[in-house]
């Protein structure tokens, strides 16, 4: 009895997502920095060792502004848009960090280890989910926003954010990666008006970026993704923040509700496939529709993984991927 009760609930789970009380907020670190900066240089490690520490809670974007040198390579690859975001708070030097909006005074260390953490455990009355496609050189997003609980007034912008996880580039202040380097903002660097629908509502956001190559250094567009936040334009609190790689609609102390997954080919006959891009999954589990689990695979630690296909009977197959950031589900038709 209890095997169709555990279908009816996994499939609902692949279908839709229910709105919960108040959704996990993640911490956005806007990280002020200059590739020509000694500075910068001396701080940026203790801080990214800190950060990393927290790899499900934060979400981090590096933006380069004109000071103290405006010949930092990053900073004109899109000197403008840089320029514009880095206004948005009272800057004057790097290396410095706002955290979800909040500028934090520059001291001996980037960013306290006390303030990183007073920020984390937060909830929040919305969540963003981020769904990415496209093909070389376009990339395209889809960005909803589900309400969950009473938001404060406010007057609020969805920004989408172009970042790319890694630039291998040695600076001239001898830093050799720089992270989550902000490359453009869409659909402008303005972003756009944001009316929150009502609870348990949502509103999407798409967006299409197509990729240039800098000059400089070699970039990565397989290593670029979207980062989008919601913000008070006159307080310049940050709602939250929704990148690919997080859970759906997480629920302060709740686990992770599962993502849908695309499984190629489907139908398959001998063999079938995911790529999750930034994640490492740790288990495979496919279900038959009766809830008889058929297969099971461990420690794959991998962005692609193989589905075995060649021996399951004909029919529709549910699969469950457990990785570090979160749990991903899918359905496949075997032939």
């Amino acid at each position: 009895m209890k095997k169709p009760f555990f279908l009816l609930a996994f499939a609902a789970i692949v279908l839709s997502v229910e709105a919960q009380s108040l959704a996990k907020k993640y911490v956005l670190i806007e990280h002020f920095t200059n590739t020509k900066c000694p500075v910068c240089a001396n701080k940026n490690p203790a801080f990214y060792n800190l950060i990393q520490q927290y790899p499900n809670d934060v979400r981090h974007l590096a933006i380069h502004p004109s000071f103290p040198y405006n010949s930092c390579l990053i900073y004109l690859a899109n000197p403008a848009e840089n320029s514009k975001r880095t206004s948005v708070y009272p800057i004057t030097g790097t290396p410095q960090v706002a955290v979800n909006g909040t500028l934090i005074p520059a001291g001996s260390a980037l960013l306290p280890a006390p303030t990183l953490q007073n920020a984390l455990g937060q909830t929040s009355p919305i969540s963003i989910q981020v769904q990415e496609g496209g093909a070389f050189p376009t990339k395209t997003a889809q960005v909803t926003v589900r309400t969950h609980g009473a938001a404060p007034a406010g007057a609020y912008k969805i920004y989408a954010a172009v970042a790319e996880k890694t630039v291998n580039y040695t600076s001239p202040n001898t830093e050799q990666k720089h992270y989550d380097v902000f490359r453009a903002m869409l659909p402008n660097i303005y972003g756009q008006n944001i009316t929150l629908p009502p609870v348990g509502g949502t509103v999407s956001f798409n967006y299409t970026y197509n990729f240039t190559a800098p000059s400089g250094w070699t970039s990565n567009f397989d290593s670029l993704y979207i980062l989008a936040f919601v913000q008070d334009t006159m307080t310049r609190e940050v709602l939250n923040t929704g990148t690919r790689f997080d859970p759906v609609a997480l629920s302060a102390g709740e686990a992770a509700v599962p993502q849908a997954v695309r499984i190629q080919p489907n139908p398959a006959t001998d063999a079938a496939a995911v790529f999750l891009p930034g994640e490492q999954v740790e288990r495979v589990e496919v279900y038959s529709f009766n809830g008889n689990r058929v297969y099971t695979g461990n420690e794959t630690q991998s962005e692609w993984i193989d589905i075995p296909v060649a021996a399951l009977l004909p029919g529709i197959y549910l699969v469950r991927l457990t990785g570090r950031n979160g749990i991903y589900v899918g359905k496949m038709l075997k032939e």
